[in-house]
């Protein structure tokens, strides 16, 4: 029985027409994936399936990713499917992945794998932070369109989506990142995520980031 179908024969009422028909995940087709992946001044995080719906933590589950981050949810009405995707049923998804830094950035590449309604481009940003106040938020340098084909039963696309970014030395030393990124409208089902960045110089191990304190930054923005 598909998604679609389970939710209408249990009687949930959320616009059971428009809900994504997909019982298997798409995951990513033809992805940026950069030549300096798993060098040593170099960070891969990625997500191929989520635990949290709406505030938690989804920490990082790719084969082969690092674990200092962590991606949340602050869209209302969500909920996680049973392929372990992140569908915005109720209201568009609005997504954060929260890390630390103990370099400066050079370049940052984002894959994005979606099912059903399509990734607001003019949402997605990276912003570098320090202790002091200073920040830097950038859209994109380039996003590439990999991969787009449609969903079954008419339920929009299957897409994969290439954001880019080439960073020029800040004037302060970031020790946090945030990227953002979320859907157009309700009935996008999130599949996967990367993240890769380059530091300059080579950052060595990642800082430390407590849990409790990427939880924290995540209630106050939910406050």
């Amino acid at each position: 029985m598909t998604q679609l179908s389970w939710i209408c024969a249990a009687g949930v009422v959320i616009g059971c027409s428009s809900l994504i028909t997909t019982v298997a995940k798409a995951d990513f087709v033809n992805p940026v994936v950069p030549t300096w992946r798993g060098a040593t001044n170099a960070d891969f995080y990625a997500w191929e399936s989520f635990t949290s719906a709406f505030g938690g933590p989804n920490l990082p589950n790719y084969a082969g990713t690092e674990s200092a981050a962590a991606l949340f949810n602050f869209g209302g009405g969500a909920f996680i499917t049973g392929t372990g995707n992140l569908y915005g049923a109720g209201g568009p998804l609005s997504i954060s992945i929260y890390g630390g830094l103990t370099a400066d950035v050079s370049a940052v590449i984002v894959n994005l794998s979606t099912i059903g309604t399509t990734v607001n481009l003019s949402s997605i940003r990276f912003s570098i932070f320090d202790n002091s106040g200073n920040s830097t938020v950038l859209a994109p340098g380039s996003s590439t369109l990999q991969s787009d084909t449609p969903a079954p039963g008419g339920q929009g696309q299957i897409q994969t989506w290439a954001m880019q970014w080439a960073i020029t030395p800040s004037a302060f030393t970031p020790i946090r990142f945030v990227v953002d990124f979320a859907s157009t409208t309700s009935n996008m089902s999130l599949d996967a995520v990367s993240l890769d960045m380059r530091h300059v110089p080579a950052p060595g191990a990642f800082a430390l980031i407590a849990l409790a304190g990427l939880t924290g930054t995540a209630r106050r923005r939910r406050g």
